[in-house]
């Protein structure tokens, strides 16, 4: 041992708080949520590690509230959403993604049970707006602006409210009674829908102008089937993908043949197949005009049709209808080969010649992709672009007709859920600003989502993903696994670990007191979801 080595003592040692040291620093630590990339991945940016922690705390009602401050259909969304949140959950490069869209549904079928509610709001204010369909996107908007006081009509020209999720969607995918009650929420906090009220010859916009609404907001949906334009569509047997489900969400009397052939590769042509089985088809086909790598239907669905016996049959398009006396007697085929990727990135289907077969059918269902109905405005005042859809400002959704926003399937053509969501969301805030005489502009803050790679994983434990949340016990387990990217989740690591004692406990956050930080960064290295970053001093 050196003769001048002082072994370290608590007699000898001071505390580090003796002196501040803050000038040493070239860099300090900063609490920064970030956007995890959940979150970001869902158009209506959805607090998913917000509520998810709330899940884990039992405090489910909780949860729940914070879902619906940007989504009034819980439920719905748990049931049919495609949930890109957890296709971009981080922690799928871990091992397996969060069940978030379950842990949603889960939560959304609480609330139904024990009767929550979204608070109303304070007062209302003297405007009024009109909502042109009650689909997600009327709903949303609906339900944004009635919180924030405004009087809001919602017009429907069906016998039923819910647009597509009502009339497009079977039943064994979305419950129709735990539809209405989430729809009967909305009403409740104030949103008035009136039903079989469609636009145009009787109730027109110059009728709801003089009506005094002072906005309007179209969201009529893409309730209109595309046509295979081949020879023998007008045969009897061919039934529209759109108007099949209709008949039979609306409670009417719809028959199948024994061998039905169903067109397209989207959730229309696989809920058509998959309810022409249970309606007693004996045999139903897929015709898929691309491999299934590039089929847009959820892949849960098509594994659920496969089992139900529906036969897929990949890279077939029709070129005719055969039919006797009017009747549908079989579909005309060709086989196709894939080329080079069209404008959508897909693979642009190329005809082989000489392949053409014959698949025996008694009823075809064309489900290849469906438009808005925009007969309603058919007077020129809109500006219609491709897809006979709304052109709208980007940020805002405004038409071009002052004080009109549209959004939804009517403005990008058929989507999600959510999708359409987002876009009531959005109308509403237009429409607020528009009304407050504000600027419709938007500065969106520089996405800061958390990659991966920046996540200190020597914290978290390997976990399987829960195969189905069916209580409270299950749903607790499955928000334990979630990485809170972004957000402290008050682990302690920057508190334990600061060399300086510059970290002090609040009751619900960490402070650091940059007196005595130096800027060592040892927190933020510690730090597992990677809410506190470096700044420069």
């Amino acid at each position: 041992m050196r003769e001048n080595y002082k072994p370290f003592t608590a007699v000898s040692c001071q505390t580090t708080l003796v002196n501040k040291t803050g000038t040493w620093r070239t860099q300090r630590p900063v609490y920064q949520e970030r956007i995890s990339p959940c979150r970001f991945a869902c158009p209506a940016r959805n607090d998913i590690p917000e509520w998810l922690a709330l899940v884990e705390k039992g405090e489910l009602q909780k949860a729940w509230e914070l879902i619906v401050e940007t989504n009034p259909l819980p439920f719905v969304c748990g049931s049919v959403c495609p949930h890109p949140c957890e296709a971009h959950c981080n922690r799928r490069q871990f091992d397996q993604a969060l069940s978030i869209r379950d842990l949603e549904r889960y939560l959304g079928e609480e609330a139904l049970r024990n009767h929550w509610r979204p608070p109303k709001a304070a007062g209302l204010k003297e405007a009024k707006i009109a909502i042109i369909g009650s689909g997600p996107a009327g709903l949303t908007c609906g339900y944004d602006l009635v919180k924030l006081g405004y009087a809001v009509t919602i017009f429907e020209a069906l016998p039923v409210a819910g647009g597509m999720l009502a009339v497009g969607i079977p039943n064994y995918r979305l419950p129709k009674e735990m539809l209405k009650i989430e729809i009967e929420a909305i009403q409740k906090l104030g949103v008035e829908i009136k039903l079989n009220t469609p636009i145009g010859k009787e109730l027109t916009f110059d009728a709801l102008w003089a009506q005094g609404y002072k906005a309007i907001f179209i969201a009529v949906g893409a309730h209109k089937s595309r046509k295979l334009d081949i020879p023998g569509e007008d045969s009897e047997g061919v039934v529209h993908g759109t108007d099949f489900l209709r008949e039979l969400d609306l409670g009417k009397e719809v028959k199948v043949k024994e061998k039905v052939a169903t067109v397209g590769g989207g959730n229309v042509a696989i809920d058509a197949a998959r309810s022409a089985i249970r309606l007693g088809a004996k045999e139903v086909f897929i015709l898929y005009r691309r491999s299934r790598e590039e089929m847009p239907a959820l892949d849960e669905e098509i594994e659920a049709a496969q089992e139900e016996g529906v036969k897929l049959q990949y890279l077939v398009a029709p070129v005719e209808i055969l039919s006797q006396n009017g009747k549908v007697t079989g579909i005309k085929c060709i086989r196709i080969e894939l080329g080079e990727p069209d404008e959508t990135g897909r693979r642009r289907p190329m005809p082989i010649e000489g392949s053409e077969f014959t698949i025996d059918a008694e009823m075809v269902i064309p489900a290849i992709g469906q438009a808005p109905d925009l007969s309603f405005v058919s007077d020129g005042k809109f500006r219609i672009g491709r897809g006979d859809t709304f052109e709208v400002d980007p940020i805002s959704l405004e038409t071009n007709v002052p004080g009109v926003f549209a959004g939804g399937d009517a403005v990008i053509g058929p989507a999600t859920v959510i999708e359409a969501i987002a876009a009531g969301r959005r109308a509403a805030w237009s429409i607020d600003r528009y009304l407050r005489g504000e600027s419709l502009t938007l500065e969106e803050e520089a996405d800061r989502i958390v990659e991966f790679q920046e996540l200190n994983l020597d914290y978290f434990e390997h976990q399987a993903r829960q195969a189905r949340i069916f209580d409270h016990s299950s749903a607790v387990e499955e928000a334990r696994r979630c990485f809170s990217c972004g957000y402290c989740n008050l682990c302690g690591n920057c508190y334990i670990f600061c060399p300086d004692v510059a970290v002090r406990r609040e009751e619900d956050h960490y402070q650091i007191n940059y007196d005595y930080c130096k800027g060592c960064g040892i927190c933020a290295q510690e730090c597992p979801t990677r809410s506190i970053v470096l700044v420069k001093e």
